[in-house]
Parts: C-alpha cells; structure tokens; sequence
C-alpha cells in the first residue's frame, strides 16, 4: 500500500506545483473540467482518492491523519454526488472568481500536504 501513498502524494505534489507555476493555465484547466464534466462524474474523483488513503492509512507512521483524509474525500465525493442545497454550483462559482493568488495558495497547501504524507511513509 507504499505505493498509493507515493502515487498521491506526488500526485499532490505535482498539482500544487502546477497551480504555483502555471496558475492561469490551471485555472482554466480546473473550470474547464467543472464545466465539461457531470457532477456525478466528477464526485468518483475524491470519493476514489479518499478510498485509496483510508486503504493505505496503515502504511504511514500518522495514519489517522492519513484516515482522516481519506475520510474527509469520501465524504467529500458524496457530497458532490448529492448536491445538496446546490453546494456543487456554490463551490464552482466561488473557485471560478478565486483570483490567481487564491489558487497559488491551493497549490501550496497541495505541495506541502504531498510531501508531508510521503514522508509520514513507514
């Protein structure tokens, strides 16, 4: 289960890398896919992710951080997936006027949460 624990923690690395360097691009990136692809797509994303760390929490030397994440995307995958009260159109609206700051904030919350959890790697 290392290896999923990499795998997202450079995935999150790589995000947040992303959204630092190229933030104008990623920020057209990230509102294409909102608007291209159905909620109910879009809400398998976290709920998979969040599976896959409550999985590997076991791995790490802080796994109930680790859990608490994975937790934290599950439910956040079936709140996209039910929408309620229009918290999906809410939530979209508000990182579509996110300025360029506010999503280099996004990516180094993700550069350091991606490497705190690879090293947290027993």
């Amino acid at each position: 289960m290392k290896f999923v624990i990499y795998l997202l923690g450079f995935l999150w690395i790589a995000a947040g890398a992303i959204a630092i360097l190229y933030t104008d691009d990623y920020k057209t990136y990230f509102t294409g896919v909102m608007t291209r692809l159905d909620r109910k797509i879009l809400a398998i994303i976290p709920a998979l992710f969040g599976l896959l760390l409550l999985l590997a929490a076991s791995s790490t030397s802080h796994s109930g951080f680790i859990g608490t994440i994975g937790v934290l995307g599950i439910v956040k995958g079936v709140l996209i997936y039910f929408n309620p009260g229009g918290l999906f159109e809410i939530s979209k609206s508000w990182m579509e006027t996110l300025s360029g700051q506010g999503y280099r904030l996004v990516g180094i919350i993700a550069l350091v949460l991606g490497t705190v959890v690879i090293s947290w790697i027993q």
